[in-house]
């Protein structure tokens, strides 16, 4: 049998019953990191099923791309050549890249629940050989970091040498049970509520309830539910994840942070899917800024900043898939921080801030934004 990751209150139950067995661990002043690597096994079981095409492309593309991690980390301390840096990110980007590609051929089966996190994983510890932040390597915790199964399917994304400093921590009793297990099962019951609670209900009675045939006022309906429902329901799986994870040890970061009281597109996207963007912001924005800054592409770092922004988006639109709604979603969202950095810049903005409703209204102005954003993300005016 075939489990969704977190989709039904049985899935996550289940999950919360396998987690008892590493809270007696840590209770008897065990190490709760084996009882974890073992229960990543049983997990992966059930979400990608033990005889299932998913469960074969899996442990090919595992296989294959810790073959690529490893024989890369031993090459490039003797052969000093970005050329093979390029090579070995385009090679891991590779599977990712032909499964998006594969929604337009009869081999849209191609792919499996959890390979863009994963993806993220091994990118993040190519990246770091090559910076030099990596300097060994143990097998089982590099697995155990790309196969973690709480954020397999919907993050947040982690980092490698936090992920491993927990990991070989041993909580003392008491700080376990009171930063670990009583947060953790809090996050999980706040996750039922957002999941199961409001994202359904607003899915059920008003998404499913708009008419067949779009309007004007049915779109308005739509917009704004549907960012609603978006926030509840990917929410509610951050919650899940972040909640099971500290159960097993491991302090993963935040996923949102009421990303509705923005007061600018920057800001939201400081409050919104936290792990994707700080990854983004780290590893393509910050890069793409100093590199062309370094070349003389740009010649002052505002231009550098704002491409960047324009170009980490549509990245990051094109990477949810190579649909033309996504390209416009990326387009649209960098072109949004431009504005906002133009407009954080200015007179008006500085004259605003000093007035009494700045709060309210700004805050207003700014969430109408992010739902007509989220509006093309949904794809919904594409869909006559």
């Amino acid at each position: 049998m075939v489990f969704s990751q977190y989709g039904s209150i049985f899935s996550v139950f289940l999950f919360t019953l396998l987690l008892i067995p590493a809270v007696i661990l840590n209770l008897c002043g065990k190490r709760i990191k084996y009882y974890g690597m073992l229960l990543n096994i049983p997990m992966l079981i059930f979400l990608l099923g033990l005889h299932s095409l998913q469960m074969l492309q899996f442990l090919v593309f595992i296989v294959c791309e810790l073959i690529l991690i490893y024989g890369y980390y031993f090459l490039h301390k003797r052969v000093k050549s970005n050329g093979l840096y390029y090579f070995a990110m385009a090679a891991s980007m590779l599977p990712i890249f032909v499964i998006k590609l594969c929604v337009y051929t009869p081999y849209d089966m191609l792919g499996f629940v959890g390979i863009s996190y994963i993806s993220f994983r091994i990118w993040q510890l190519i990246i770091e050989i090559h910076d030099g932040h990596i300097e060994k390597f143990d097998f089982l915790s590099t697995v155990y970091f790309i196969t973690f199964f709480p954020t397999l399917s919907s993050g947040p994304i982690d980092r490698y040498h936090r992920f491993l400093a927990d990991l070989g921590n041993v909580v003392p009793k008491k700080e376990y049970v009171e930063k670990y297990l009583i947060f953790g099962l809090t996050r999980i019951g706040k996750g039922m509520l957002y999941k199961f609670g409001l994202a359904f209900i607003i899915n059920q009675y008003i998404i499913r309830a708009l008419p067949e045939v779009h309007t004007v006022w049915s779109t308005v309906i739509y917009m704004y539910a549907y960012t609603l429902y978006l926030f509840f329901d990917f929410a509610g799986y951050s919650h899940f994840a972040i909640g099971t994870s500290y159960i097993l040890g491991i302090k993963v970061g935040e996923n949102f942070d009421k990303p509705f009281l923005a007061h600018n597109m920057k800001e939201f996207w400081e409050r919104w899917h936290m792990s994707l963007s700080q990854w983004f912001g780290d590893y393509i924005y910050k890069r793409f800024v100093l590199n062309t800054l370094r070349k003389k592409i740009f010649k002052s770092r505002k231009t550098a900043s704002r491409w960047g922004n324009m170009v980490t988006m549509l990245v990051m639109g094109i990477w949810h898939g190579p649909y033309l709604f996504y390209i416009l979603y990326g387009l649209y969202e960098g072109g949004a921080l431009v504005v906002t950095d133009i407009y954080l810049k200015s007179k008006v903005y500085r004259k605003f801030k000093q007035m009494k409703c700045y709060d309210v209204v700004s805050r207003i102005v700014c969430f109408q934004v992010i739902a007509f954003g989220m509006l093309l993300f949904s794809g919904y005016m594409f869909a006559f």
